[in-house]
């Protein structure tokens, strides 16, 4: 599998269940259940592959914890941003991350990025900008939710990092997806404590249908541990910014099947100019 397929189909699994989520009501916690799902699904057959990975390489160990941790915080600092601001405002800011990527990835991993690079996630980050202030409500509430946004975005560079790390170490989809588990595992403590100190309850009031909850959990994770396979060839930069396709394929859903009208035109020509940051990093990743 080459690294564009492994995003390709990465994408369109993170689009499925994300649109789920915002489907089903917020007190159902639709994250909390999928998380917990996929890896109660795959950490039996993925896991004892990590596992053995982990043995030769014990850096995984360390990659794993720290990714755990940061998408935990991740997870935590989205959440308190929607409860301010639309889902459609705070997610496009939280995924302009690739651009502090890059700059961590030039000054820290000494990696020298082309001219034309830089362009591009510019341009991609300046048409997430546009679909994230798209909504006159939006940009109001974004006022509020800019910390916890400004905070997930630095959570999602923490582990992406570290996971571009642990690429080199992860021989095959299979370790991905046990390194997930691990990290899945250790991020849905942070879910279950938010969601017990938010409702008084560890479980939420509300289950999802058994058709969301299988499309989520099989998507969820499986999404994940693709991007970090294909990041054993591309910078994690490129990869996070190639991932943002998904956010096109959800601003032209959201438009036509979700009926999601106000600031259409703004958030189209934002998605068009995540489609030529997409181009251009795509054209250097091939």
């Amino acid at each position: 599998m080459t690294p564009l397929l492994a995003v390709g189909l990465s994408v369109l699994l993170h689009v499925s269940w994300n649109l789920l989520t915002r489907r089903t009501h917020s007190d159902a916690n639709f994250l909390w259940w999928i998380v917990g799902l996929h890896v109660l699904i795959f950490a039996p057959l993925a896991l004892p592959a990590f596992l053995h990975a982990a043995q030769d390489s014990p850096v995984l160990y360390l990659c794993a914890a720290i990714s755990g941790i940061a998408n935990g915080l991740y997870f935590l600092g989205l959440r308190a941003a929607y409860h301010v601001a639309p889902a459609s405002a705070v997610y496009p800011m939280v995924r302009s991350s690739p651009l502090l990527i890059a700059v961590i990835e030039t000054l820290f991993f000494a990696r020298d990025f082309p001219l034309l690079s830089w362009f591009a996630i510019l341009v991609a980050a300046g048409g997430l900008w546009l679909i994230a202030t798209s909504s006159h409500d939006g940009v109001r509430r974004l006022s509020k939710a800019w910390p916890y946004a400004l905070f997930a975005a630095v959570m999602t560079t923490v582990y992406s990092l570290s996971d571009k790390v642990a690429a080199g170490h992860l021989d095959g989809l299979h370790v991905a997806l046990g390194y997930v588990c691990v990290n899945y595992a250790i991020g849905w403590l942070f879910l279950c404590g938010e969601q017990k100190r938010r409702t008084q309850r560890w479980v939420p009031a509300i289950t999802p249908s058994k058709r969301s909850l299988l499309i989520g959990a099989l998507g969820v994770g499986t999404a994940y541990a693709l991007v970090i396979y294909a990041m054993r060839w591309l910078p994690a930069a490129y990869a996070v910014t190639l991932t943002n396709a998904g956010i096109v394929l959800t601003v032209l859903l959201g438009i036509v099947w979700l009926k999601e009208h106000e600031g259409w035109r703004q958030r189209v020509a934002g998605a068009a100019l995540v489609v030529v940051g997409l181009v251009g990093v795509g054209v250097l990743s091939a």
